[in-house]
């Protein structure tokens, strides 16, 4: 593998491949290659074959790129895309997960710049350092769950400050995030109140949004996240910055918990992820209530989707077993 960038985009597909290694599935080396392509983008050498994984958030093929790979994966890839091009390998939904990697956490030694991403792989300094996004939360042990029997809902969620943004489009599009985010917060905390854990993170900008639904830092922390996660059954997801699946899909396919989202149906995921099975749909505000009203009523329903989703993970999400079909999938292509 190629390191290219410290984008924590790339930690799944770090700890799939550090999972394989480990349990002696694959051999694995590392070669330094800061910013040789796009942050987005890494590339890993299989068995002489260039491939390349795009992890970034939106539908964009860097069409150079894909000429110079043998297989180009893409995070946020479109179906109308997957179909015309053969070359292109879906790789689905996206968390922040870790895995005890020895040269990560000693890569400052070969460049000192890269002392803050080091830390991230120490345990114990990343808890005392309070680095949110490290092993010290997301390691893959703490990263998944069976279903959780009891009635619980959670959204948790930040707003983007369209002024942080000079493109005309993309300011709009913040505005709308912003205020879905705000809404179902607000609606689903008026309604289900103990049986609702959700809010907004605190910041400079949403204390003028929205001062009613706002988490404190400990309330909004990924160490109490995680716990929620492990205590819920059901999960709000809204779509994420240029129109992307949020990494919350995949962290609450990992806990099993059963999820109503906003529209994913013009990507193309690995395995069957579908609607009614693994998520149910919401277009608006008031059809999010009724999903969600839907699914907290309806006992069978819900463990459907949870049951569900905890199989999805074990074949198709965990990184172990994510890596592990993407390379089923080039050796199926290739003798094609």
């Amino acid at each position: 593998m190629f390191f290219n960038s410290t984008l924590p985009h790339f930690s799944q597909l770090i700890t799939g491949l550090e999972y394989l290694r480990d349990h002696n599935k694959i051999e694995l080396r590392y070669k330094l290659e800061l910013y040789h392509y796009p942050v987005h983008i890494f590339r890993i050498d299989y068995n002489g074959l260039s491939l390349f994984f795009d992890m970034s958030d939106n539908s964009k093929i860097d069409w150079k790129i894909y000429e110079e790979s043998d297989f180009y994966i893409k995070r946020m890839l479109l179906k109308t895309d997957y179909r015309q091009y053969n070359k292109l390998i879906p790789f689905g939904l996206n968390y922040s997960v870790f895995y005890e990697n020895y040269y990560l956490k000693y890569l400052f030694l070969k460049k000192w710049g890269l002392l803050k991403y080091s830390l991230k792989y120490f345990k114990v300094l990343s808890k005392i350092i309070g680095i949110n996004d490290s092993i010290s939360n997301n390691c893959l042990d703490n990263m998944d769950a069976a279903p959780f029997l009891g009635k619980q809902i959670l959204f948790k969620a930040r707003l983007w400050d369209p002024d942080n943004n000079e493109t005309d489009w993309k300011k709009k599009e913040r505005v709308i995030l912003n205020e879905g985010r705000i809404s179902i917060n607000r609606l689903l905390k008026r309604k289900y109140n103990k049986h609702f854990k959700g809010g907004i993170q605190k910041d400079t900008f949403s204390i003028t949004q929205c001062p009613d639904v706002l988490l404190t830092k400990k309330e909004y922390h990924k160490s109490t996240y995680l716990k929620e996660l492990k205590v819920s059954s059901i999960g709000m997801v809204n779509r994420g910055l240029e129109n992307s699946i949020s990494w919350k899909m995949g962290e609450y396919v990992a806990h099993s918990i059963a999820i109503i989202t906003s529209s994913i149906d013009k990507f193309e995921l690995p395995g069957n992820f579908k609607e009614g099975e693994n998520y149910l749909k919401y277009e608006s505000v008031e059809e999010c209530l009724e999903m969600t009203e839907l699914l907290f009523n309806d006992d069978a329903l819900r463990a459907k989707i949870q049951n569900n989703n905890e199989i999805y993970y074990l074949n198709y999400l965990h990184p172990g077993a994510k890596i592990t079909q993407i390379f089923n999938c080039i050796n199926e292509k290739g003798k094609a």
